[in-house]
């Protein structure tokens, strides 16, 4: 019985301090004539899409619309219960599409407010049309109670979860292939594209507004191109002039392409009511054609007619078909005939060889020198474009005979003639031809045979030509010269005539002693005259 009092007894003065605490606030409030108003509620969070529509193969932004409608439960201060702080936005079930944007934050939203929170949506190619749903997630902060006279709160947060329906239509839809095209930058010429009706309805008199960018011209400024009716499944090929713009660089451009059409409906797509579909395509300018030179060798000597020779290789990426080698000097001392020189097709990897005539001037200084050379080719249908210049170096070599002549020891007696032979030697790089030799001798000697032919000679390659030669009775007994020149043809067809040699031959003396006839004569004469002398003084003496 005592422990039952006593619980009995704790128990009742637990409830007196409960009342206690209870009724002393408003004991003390109406004492002292204030009252301390509750205001309690939250925000009501809805979401919508105003435009829920998607074309299929797109990447699209959808406006989630985020409004808050509020919902006061008690008091007066409705701003401060029902503003959603700190609004986050995500799409947390995606469906059929793939969501690029994440969370969006859209900050505060009071009560009667709406707010857009953007979000990028990626649709698949082979959706079919119709109505599929997404789950928006909707996180947010509030406070819940607010004490007017103390001034305290009490915070909570908030998740709202909203199925939201979009659409995907029914209509036509364009897919553009990227475009073909062979031309370079700084070259113009013609771009396919192949544009295909992908949708799920016929695309009726349709038409595409083509228009380049990123240092892309198309037909001047815009290409208009007529498709027709495009079933869905159908294709076409559509090609347009394109400039691609010489300070471009490498790597996809855009074209933007605006579709007009009439659905199946009947509705014109592209008018003030309904904007055309636009696509983006994409042009990769080809990559710069290029050359290289290798094997470059020359014959060139300071006064004379070379040639320099080398080869040509197109290292792409393309077959070329109308290149055309140009050759610049970069100096005055050489002179080429003909600086353009065709090279036949090459494919990527061909290799093709070349020659230059090349002509030396005779004050020019022996030395190495450069040459600069430029390939031009076609690029596109129209235009011509260069690789180069591709800077080489040649050699021109210090002036130097053609031939040279071998004979030595040759004599002829006073009074005789003798028959000689000379080996020459083809000094020059090149092969000459047609090689006439002339024997020039002054007096006291002359000859009958003068003239000697050779065929043809090649570098270094020698043969022997024969000459006569006749002393005079009375040419005294000495070295004596005689000249040689000799005209000939080199490589490229021109007729030279060479500069003049001189080779010696020796007068020796002839039987008589070296009189000769007219000093045989006159001893005789001497002798006679004597003889005669003599008899006429023995006949007066006598």
């Amino acid at each position: 019985m005592t422990t039952d009092r006593r619980t009995v007894a704790l128990v009742g003065a637990l409830l007196l301090a409960v009342v206690g605490m209870t009724v002393a606030p408003s004991l003390v409030a109406a004492q002292t004539g204030e009252r301390d108003e509750v205001t309690r509620g939250e925000p009501d969070i809805d979401a919508f899409v105003p435009e829920p529509e998607l074309v299929a193969g797109s990447e699209e932004t959808i406006d989630v619309q985020i409004q808050n409608e509020g919902n006061l439960r008690l008091g007066t201060q409705r701003d401060r219960v029902t503003t959603a702080r700190g609004v986050s936005v995500e799409i947390v079930d995606e469906g059929p599409f793939d969501v690029k944007s994440g969370t969006s934050s859209i900050g505060s939203l009071q009560e009667g407010e709406t707010a857009e929170a953007p979000q990028r949506i990626a649709v698949p190619d082979d959706i079919e049309p119709g109505e599929y749903d997404v789950t928006v997630e909707v996180e947010y902060s509030y406070t819940y109670e607010f004490y007017d006279r103390s001034q305290t709160t009490t915070e909570r947060s908030g998740s709202e979860t909203v199925d939201l329906t979009l659409e995907v239509r029914d209509e036509p839809r364009f897919a553009i292939s990227d475009v073909d095209t062979d031309v370079e930058p700084g070259g113009d010429g013609p771009a396919t594209l192949e544009i295909e009706n992908v949708g799920s309805e016929t695309a009726s008199q349709t038409r595409a507004t083509i228009t380049g960018g990123g240092g892309v011209t198309v037909d001047g400024e815009t290409a208009e191109e007529v498709l027709g009716d495009l079933e869905p499944g159908d294709s076409t090929a559509v090609t347009v002039d394109v400039d691609i713009a010489e300070t471009t660089s490498q790597g996809e451009k855009p074209l933007d392409v605006a579709f007009t059409y009439r659905d199946e409906a009947g509705i014109r797509v592209g008018s003030t009511e309904e904007p055309a579909q636009e696509e983006t395509a994409s042009l990769a300018p080809a990559p710069e054609q290029t050359f290289s030179i290798s094997n470059l060798q020359d014959t060139l000597a300071v006064g004379y007619d070379g040639v320099v020779t080398g080869e040509i290789s197109n290292d792409g990426p393309r077959t070329v078909d109308d290149a055309v080698l140009v050759v610049e000097p970069t100096t005055d001392s050489l002179f080429v005939e003909d600086t353009r020189y065709a090279l036949p097709e090459l494919k990527a990897g061909e290799t093709t060889a070349f020659r230059f005539p090349t002509d030396v001037s005779g004050q020019a200084d022996a030395g190495p020198r450069q040459l600069r050379f430029t390939v031009e080719y076609g690029a596109g249908d129209r235009s011509t474009l260069e690789d180069g210049p591709i800077s080489q170096r040649v050699v021109i070599d210090e002036r130097a005979d053609e031939f040279s002549i071998a004979g030595d020891g040759i004599t002829v007696a006073q009074g005789e003639r003798t028959e000689f032979t000379l080996e020459i030697t083809n000094e020059r790089s090149e092969t000459l031809s047609n090689i006439d030799a002339r024997l020039y001798a002054d007096s006291p000697l002359d000859t009958d045979n003068d003239e000697a032919f050779v065929p043809e000679l090649a570098p270094g390659e020698s043969a022997a030509i024969t000459f006569d030669v006749r002393a005079d009775d009375d040419a005294t007994t000495e070295t004596h010269p005689v000249e040689l020149d000799f005209e000939y043809e080199n490589e490229r067809g021109d007729e030279v005539l060479s500069d003049t040699y001189t080779h010696p031959i020796e007068v020796e003396p002839g039987e008589d002693g070296g009189l000769g006839i007219v000093g045989v004569l006159v001893r005789v004469m001497a002798v006679l005259t004597a003889l005669g002398l003599g008899a006429t003084l023995w006949w007066r003496l006598r």
